[in-house]
Order: structure tokens, then sequence, then C-alpha cells
């Protein structure tokens, strides 16, 4: 899924499938490097969306005084 197309929802559902590919002992040690990197590039877009999505709501509140 490319970036621009990725939602929050999307991204907190494939970090859970990942989260689960972790945790199965039939995970390979080869997958290891791969999911831990997808994970962070997850992480990273979740952050940026939340902190854009508080930046918006505060100025949005501030516009109400």
């Amino acid at each position: 899924m490319a970036k621009q197309d990725l939602t929050y929802d999307a991204a907190m559902n494939e970090l859970e499938e990942i989260v689960e590919k972790l945790q199965s002992p039939q995970c390979e040690v080869d997958q290891l490097c791969d999911l831990t990197k997808r994970s962070m590039e997850l992480l990273k877009f979740c952050k940026q969306k939340l902190t854009a999505t508080d930046e918006e709501l505060k100025k949005l509140l501030d516009n109400i005084d």
C-alpha cells in the first residue's frame, strides 16, 4: 500500500498483524528484520498522523475562544 493511500486505521491493523507474526513460533529469523523495519515505518506514520491531528484540533479549538 502506498504511503499516500495509507490511513491510520490501516497502519494500526498492519501493526497488529506484524505483532501476531512476531509472536508466532512460525516466524522465521529472516523475517525479523523486514518486519521490524516495516513496523518502524508504520509507527512513524501513526505518530505523524496523530501529531498533525492534534495540531489541527488545537487550532480549531483556539478559534472558538
